[in-house]
């Protein structure tokens, strides 16, 4: 059983919380769709700069906590890509893996499919 720890990070403000909320939901029920995968800890962040203490946790927590940090995307751990690279290097130095679930992948590839199909159809009609 992968014990997977969830970051998210948005925006300060209301409107940033709503989102951030959605996303933790969003990473959450994907989880739980994960054969073998237990949510054992979330991590948020609010904002970008220096200062972010769910991060700070969640790499204080990594060895014993979680085998898996689940994001949405590589910019919610860092913008900044020698940081992310460093976050990266520190993680899988304490065993601890990162993988990125997009919610919004699904949805392009099932509109990619379905204007594909469209497609044809409308080039089956012109033959």
């Amino acid at each position: 059983m992968w014990r997977v720890a969830i970051y998210a990070r948005e925006a300060p403000g209301r409107a940033g919380q709503a989102r951030l909320d959605r996303q933790v939901a969003s990473l959450a029920a994907q989880v739980a769709r994960q054969p073998g995968w237990c949510h054992v800890a979330t991590y948020a962040d609010q904002g970008a700069g220096a200062v972010r203490p769910g991060l700070s946790r969640m790499l204080a927590d990594a060895r014993s906590y979680f085998d898996l940090v689940v994001a949405d995307g590589y910019g919610r751990l860092s913008p900044d890509h020698r940081e992310l690279q460093a976050l990266l290097a520190q993680l899988g130095g304490t065993g601890v893996q990162v993988v990125v679930l997009r919610p919004a992948a699904g949805r392009r590839f099932a509109r990619l499919v379905a204007n594909l199909a469209l497609a044809d159809l409308v080039g089956a009609a012109a033959r």
